[in-house]
């Protein structure tokens, strides 16, 4: 069953019996199983709250508790603040007294609490303790929790606590500039990083354990949840994922988690297919098949005129790509006006149940994915390299260009952390920014020599750091920085893609700078596509099959626009006939933007989505293997009705025809007989 829980905000001073009339009728007619109550949210958040005040919260959402549970609906709270997510004009009430966050630029919160001071944690444990006493089916913690993104102030906690607890780990007197200074300064990581990231770290685990102590032995049949933002700047916090979440869970908990959906407004959903790579499908991957995962669909500021009730929906459906047990939906605004049925959300909502309940009868397990391996670690902030030292930004890692580039050429692929036992061979594996300063020289030579292995520029430069250029047979390397007069383009010399001879792709807008890599004469080094210049002049080698088994793109992220030169049909046909020369692989044939998945946890089971505007009329498969059956069974919906059909598959050539149509905004999943 896919577990709808609708996040309400219940103003105990405005509340009225027909919003909580309207409220029930809703429940019932979208066939939502949960109402998670916010406490103090938004606009009506005034600051960290005090026993009393909270009282009055809970006295409220009480009686309306009570009317939920008597027609099979449970009741979950989410409380707006921990930390709090931003000062907002508010100060914290002298009776409750801890101190404040304070940036890297050593300004000081007025409302944000220090995450080190005693008073908060103690104050955060009685709180959640107070809130336990409704017995509620799920408590959140929200995203606040967190040490970056506490508007104005920047990457925290620099107060005087923290940098006393700094001065001792390193064991010297230092001030916050200079401790912030060798933080981020470019080369090999300093002590000074490696302690503000191993304290912050550990100091949230300690807070959430200790709630987790106070409220389960309130409540002890109530699950404690997490709310999560980026997964790249949770590394900027040395967030321990594991970690984290087993402190929270407590003993006979799962791992409950709202992973961030990135679409707070509707955005052009080929973008979305990306980010949800990035965001969604990350943080799925770093918690685990167990986890119970509750995405956060978001229609801020609410209404359809921020985002349609058809890209609403397709959220929602999608979520199931990353093994969801339900979805946290926040489709009415944190002030207090309630329902709004002119939305139409319950009818949507209706229409969508039946599907996601048959589809996820058996959870997508990210791990039981067959294709390519996306590696990521959260410990990449700890190693990696800074350019300038000059921003907090310089330390986020940049591991999921593949999963958002591949996904969308239609590549089965998954995300898979890095852990100390990790070990692969025989698999097919991309890797991006500088996560290979993770491993050791050993482990990096075994894992290129018994794996296909994708690289991109930084990948490869990390190599020639520790003077491992020898396994890719680089003799001679430079950076040329994009649009800096010298190349303008890339041309795959001799291949044909589209119907197009030679076809060429820009190196000059949205793209990042280019490692020139020059290889030994004798190495068996196949090179796809050469850098020119805008005289038609051959620069240098860029797309590059090494060893039969190591495919590098010498390009590194653009700050701003990361890979998006990469997004064009030219590459995804180069991808698939560079991959298919050496691998058996799945992807999808003319069906640009979709998104597919192929799962091995029980038979094979095929899920698509096409994150596009544009209908297909078919599905044109290349599997990785050969497909012996000769009939599917394809689950899909139309309007408000689950269609079950059984079709006969069509082999051509080298791809499967699943005759079964895709329409834009929508997703199926195909049961391989």
């Amino acid at each position: 069953m896919f577990h709808y829980s609708l996040r309400y905000t219940l103003d105990p001073r405005t509340n009225t019996p027909i919003k909580d009339d309207k409220l029930l009728a809703f429940c019932q007619k979208a066939q939502v199983d949960n109402v998670a109550f916010f406490i103090n949210p938004e606009e009506l958040n005034a600051s960290h709250l005090t026993a009393a005040q909270t009282d009055q919260w809970l006295d409220a959402i009480r009686p309306v508790a009570k009317r939920l549970a008597d027609q099979g609906i449970t009741t979950s709270l989410n409380p707006w603040t921990t930390i709090m997510h931003s000062d907002r004009g508010k100060t914290i009430d002298p009776s409750i007294g801890f101190d404040t966050l304070v940036d890297i630029n050593g300004k000081k919160a007025t409302s944000m609490g220090c995450p080190a001071d005693p008073k908060w944690r103690n104050y955060l444990a009685d709180r959640y303790a107070q809130y336990a006493t409704l017995k509620p089916k799920q408590l959140w913690l929200e995203d606040d929790f967190r040490h970056y993104n506490h508007t104005p102030l920047k990457l925290a906690c620099f107060c005087d606590r923290h940098m006393a607890i700094y001065q001792e780990k390193l064991g010297r007197k230092i001030s916050r500039a200079d401790f912030v200074k060798e933080m981020l300064q470019p080369g090999e990581p300093t002590p000074a990083r490696q302690v503000y990231l191993s304290v912050a770290r550990q100091e949230m685990i300690d807070t959430v354990h200790q709630v987790e102590q106070r409220v389960h032995a309130v409540s002890p049949d109530t699950d404690l949840a997490l709310m999560t933002s980026f997964p790249n700047w949770h590394a900027l916090e040395g967030r321990d994922w594991p970690g984290l979440f087993d402190a929270l869970r407590g003993e006979g908990h799962p791992r409950v988690a709202r992973p961030h959906l990135p679409a707070y407004n509707e955005i052009a959903p080929l973008k979305y297919s990306r980010v949800f790579e990035d965001y969604t499908r990350t943080t799925a991957a770093y918690l685990g098949d167990d986890a119970e995962l509750f995405p956060e669909l978001e229609n801020y500021m609410y209404s359809p005129f921020v985002k349609s009730v058809a890209f609403t929906q397709f959220q929602i459906e999608t979520a199931a790509l990353v093994g969801a047990r339900g979805i946290l939906l926040n489709l009415f605004d944190m002030i207090g006006n309630g329902i709004d049925n002119d939305y139409h959300y319950a009818e949507m909502l209706a229409q969508s149940k039946p599907f996601l309940d048959q589809i996820t009868e058996q959870r997508l397990q990210m791990s039981q994915t067959r294709g390519i391996k996306v590696l990521v670690d959260q410990n990449s902030s700890f190693t990696l390299h800074t350019a300038k030292g000059a921003d907090p930004e310089e330390l986020l890692p940049h591991e999921t260009n593949w999963a958002a580039l591949l996904s969308t050429f239609g590549f089965s692929t998954t995300i898979t952390p890095l852990v100390k036992a990790s070990h692969f061979e025989h698999e097919m594996l991309a890797i991006s920014g500088q996560l290979l300063r993770n491993l050791s020289d050993d482990a990096i030579t075994q894992l290129l020599h018994d794996n296909i292995t994708l690289l991109d520029g930084e990948s490869v430069q990390v190599l020639l750091d520790r003077d491992l250029g020898d396994l890719l047979h680089i003799t001679e390397s430079s950076w040329h920085g994009v649009r800096t007069g010298y190349q303008s383009f890339e041309a795959a010399d001799g291949h044909t893609v589209e119907g197009i001879m030679d076809p060429r792709i820009t190196m000059l807008q949205h793209t990042g700078d280019y490692l020139q890599l020059s290889y030994a004469d004798d190495a068996d080094v196949a090179i796809w596509s050469h850098a020119y210049n805008e005289y038609d002049e051959q620069l240098g080698n860029v797309m590059a099959l090494i060893n039969h088994r190591t495919i590098v793109m010498p390009m590194n992220q653009d700050p701003k626009y990361g890979w998006e030169s990469q997004y064009v049909g030219f590459k995804q046909g180069l991808y698939q006939a560079m991959l298919s020369s050496i691998f058996d692989i799945d992807y999808l044939i003319d069906m640009p933007n979709t998104k597919l998945i192929v799962s091995t946890q029980a038979g094979l089971t095929l899920w698509l989505a096409n994150f596009t505007l544009d209908d297909y009329q078919q599905i044109s498969w290349h599997p990785a293997e050969p497909i012996m059956a000769t009939h599917a069974t394809v689950i899909a919906r139309h309007g408000d009705q689950v269609i079950n059909k059984r079709v006969a598959l069509q082999q051509v050539g080298d791809r499967v025809i699943i005759p079964m149509p895709l329409p834009h905004l929508s997703m199926i999943q195909v049961q391989i007989d």
